[in-house]
């Protein structure tokens, strides 16, 4: 959903386009990790195999809301314009968070902030556009 987002609202502000439609009413809650987080998690769970868990949920254990994560967007593009709703479209599942207990207890957590892993994600976007 994030690149999507990015790719949706990058574009909405090249096109001076004034209104955004979310799909649903926007409160659904997400967790997405950073790519560079989970990276790192895989290399650190090599180091600490024997330690690990048999079964192990790997995410951040906070999530935000659909409409969180596209105004959190917006402001780091820039992007001065408005989101409606759009009802008609399905919602989904209302909440889709992990338990990251276990995951503490092996003793890892992720390090990148939503806003930091947001704007590395655009940036890339951005380098990779210029390239097609």
């Amino acid at each position: 959903m994030i690149p999507a987002v990015i790719k949706k609202i990058i574009a909405a502000k090249e096109s001076k386009q004034t209104e955004i439609d979310i799909w649903g009413d926007g409160e659904a809650r997400r967790e997405f990790m950073y790519a560079g987080d989970l990276a790192e998690f895989i290399f650190y769970a090599i180091e600490h195999f024997t330690a690990m868990p048999q079964n192990l949920n790997v995410g951040l254990g906070t999530d935000f809301t659909i409409n969180e994560y596209y105004q959190r967007i917006a402001k780091v593009v820039g992007y001065p314009g408005t989101f409606k709703h759009d009802l008609s479209k399905p919602v989904g599942m209302r909440q889709k968070l992990i338990d990251d207990s276990q995951l503490k207890a092996f003793g890892w957590t992720h390090k990148t902030k939503l806003n930091d892993g947001i704007q590395k994600t655009i940036d890339f976007y951005l380098s990779e556009q210029k390239h097609d």
